[in-house]
């Protein structure tokens, strides 16, 4: 078998790494964002990443010799290149991730909550703002109510969560919050529902649901869930039965939308388990970011390219232990040099998705593309929560860069957001 992962930002590069391992054929596709481009370093250090590790060609160049590669199955590591992926789509290549209806349900918020709401998954409140000044005093007229600010613009970390529990203390906080700000924009303030956060998602093949799995995640990226949002930190990857409430109250009450589309892919949802039902936040029908190399690298009793055949062929087979895996995110500084020697024992190489990484000689070295510091994921598994954890903190211990930093609390139960907090939550709700 042949694959071609198309990527933007070389979110896919450690699936290109271990397609290869496992002794196929592997091209990764590249299309940058131009703007990006335009930077000399940055364009410099994007053409690092990945090198001597995986084959690279530009995906404008591979779509045009495609037909040489018209039994290869094309992946996208996430949504980018709509237009490129429909045109493969329409010409009948083999094509997984993508497209125009996953990047639709990602990035256009207001018709993907419509989608959702036409299904019974409703999201919570939501209030539309662009003067400061009228958004406090909404606040003000409903101060017993927590609500969260969502920029219409900018990156994940300028959404502004409140840390106090008390409705009214978070009221308050988010209004200084909204005071404090020099640059207004447009935004949302969304009312924050109490319960627990999770994220559950189902495999579908030409509309019919055949996997279901939950991942827990924290998104902070400091230990005891401080510092800036980050994609992911930490997560615990575990399968769920797709009859279960997680599934039916959540993903499941979409399956007559994806089966209207015949839809084969991905499909999930981010929500809160309340008291008073399931409250929707966002979907994001792609390869995640800890959650799928969490899920292939330690759940997974078959490699992943048999895998990803078979979910596009239509012979997919769930095949998945039990248990939990884990992944963490490990960093180094922001805005980083690259150049820097990643040491590890050469037993770990089958557990690390790298992400901002080439070769040189024999040497593993940060490229420095990654303006947040990203480097790599690690992956370990156990039975239980803890014992999960505690694998990936072995191995996360014996990989070495400069300035590396990792959370070293996915086991604590001392912060609100603790995934095994989550866990027993869910477990005593019964939606697992």
């Amino acid at each position: 078998m042949r694959f071609v992962i198309a990527t933007k930002d070389y979110a896919g590069l450690g699936f290109a790494i271990r397609l290869q391992d496992e002794g196929y054929e592997t091209l990764v596709a590249c299309n940058p964002d131009p703007a990006e481009m335009l930077d000399i370093q940055t364009r410099c250090a994007y053409e690092l990443v990945g090198n001597n590790l995986v084959k690279k060609c530009a995906l404008a160049a591979v779509l045009g010799n495609r037909e040489k590669l018209r039994d290869a199955y094309w992946i996208w590591d996430h949504n980018h290149s709509v237009e490129e992926n429909e045109l493969l789509r329409r010409e009948g290549f083999k094509v997984l991730g993508g497209g125009q209806y996953a990047d639709g349900v990602e990035n256009d918020r207001a018709a993907c909550l419509a989608l959702t709401a036409t299904y019974g998954l409703e999201s919570p409140a939501s209030f539309p703002f662009s003067d400061l000044s009228l958004a406090v005093e909404f606040c003000e007229e409903h101060a017993s109510t927590a609500y969260v600010y969502k920029p219409e613009t900018g990156e994940n970390f300028e959404t502004f969560v409140p840390e106090s529990e008390d409705a009214s203390d978070a009221n308050q906080e988010l209004r200084l919050h909204l005071a404090s700000l020099e640059t207004p924009t447009s935004f949302i303030l969304q009312e924050r529902k109490e319960g627990v956060e999770a994220k559950v998602e189902v495999w579908f093949q030409q509309g019919e649901p055949v996997f279901a799995f939950m991942t827990l995640a924290c998104r902070k990226k400091y230990v005891l869930d401080l510092g800036p949002m980050v994609g992911c930190a930490f997560d615990f990857a575990f399968t769920i039965p797709l009859e279960s409430k997680a599934v039916t109250e959540s993903v499941g009450r979409l399956f007559p939308a994806y089966k209207k589309m015949k839809y084969t892919g991905f499909g999930d949802a981010n929500f809160i388990a309340a008291r008073d039902g399931v409250w929707f936040f966002e979907k994001c029908e792609r390869f995640g970011y800890n959650a799928h190399p969490n899920l292939f690298f330690n759940l997974s009793l078959k490699g992943v390219g048999e895998v990803l055949a078979s979910l596009v062929d239509g012979n997919f087979k769930p095949c998945f232990s039990g248990g939990f895996g884990s992944s963490v995110l490990m960093s180094t500084k922001e805005h980083p040099a690259g150049g820097k020697l990643i040491q590890f024992p050469q037993k770990l190489w089958p557990d690390i998705f790298f992400w901002d990484v080439y070769r040189k000689d024999d040497l593993c070295l940060t490229a420095g593309y990654d303006q947040e510091g990203c480097v790599l994921l690690v992956n370990g598994y156990g039975y239980t929560m803890p014992t999960a954890w505690e694998s990936a903190m072995k191995k996360a211990a014996a990989i070495k860069f400069p300035c590396r930093h990792f959370r070293t609390d996915g086991a604590n139960t001392d912060y609100p957001s603790s995934p095994i907090r989550r866990y027993e939550a869910l477990k005593a709700m019964g939606y697992i």
